[in-house]
């Protein structure tokens, strides 16, 4: 029946689009991808983009992390220098990665 079990705010479509566009609205510094213990850097200076529902995230030039705004979860970072993102990636044929986007520090 479900009477205790609420949806979190984190999962509705109305949050998702609204934390792609805080995030959306900042320069990228660089961009790491999580592999387990690590963080390994992919790419550096670039932006972001929202079109069609997608997500992307440029860096180098390229895009570097393509992913459904309704596929993924976003959250920013408690020093609110970056966000982490996690989604299955169309760029990679759809592996679920996890990246964390630094962003530009305007003094």
């Amino acid at each position: 029946m479900g009477l205790f079990k609420k949806k979190k705010p984190e999962d509705g479509l109305g949050f998702k689009v609204q934390m792609a566009k805080k995030i959306a609205s900042h320069r990228l510094r660089y961009l790491t991808e999580r592999e387990g213990e690590t963080d390994i850097v992919i790419g550096r200076d670039g932006g972001f983009n929202i079109r069609d529902g997608e997500f992307l995230i440029s860096a180098d030039n390229r895009v570097a992390f393509r992913c459904r705004i309704s596929e993924m979860q976003a959250s920013e970072l408690m020093s609110l220098e970056g966000a982490i993102i996690t989604a299955p990636d169309l760029e990679s044929g759809g592996r679920v990665r996890t990246v964390i986007a630094y962003y530009v520090y305007y003094r």
